[in-house]
């Protein structure tokens, strides 16, 4: 092969990878959140679900490994 067909070749790899992990840090993102809320309606009070939906599961990113920018 040539350089420039390998080069291409490694881009297209690392493309691919980057589409692959950000699709299971979305994943891991969903079932942290899914399974925090599941705790927190069963530890929630009656009439207190609802809190369990607008809570800020912030620390999922974190879990699954993404960190963004200060802003």
């Amino acid at each position: 092969m040539t350089r420039s067909t390998k080069l291409m070749t490694l881009c297209a790899f690392v493309f691919g990878l980057s589409f692959a992990s950000a699709a299971f840090a979305r994943d891991c993102v969903t079932e942290c959140k899914r399974a925090a809320i599941a705790q927190c309606l069963l530890l929630a009070a009656e009439g207190e679900a609802e809190a369990c939906y607008t809570a800020d599961y912030s620390y999922c990113r974190v879990a699954c490994g993404i960190v963004l920018p200060n802003g």
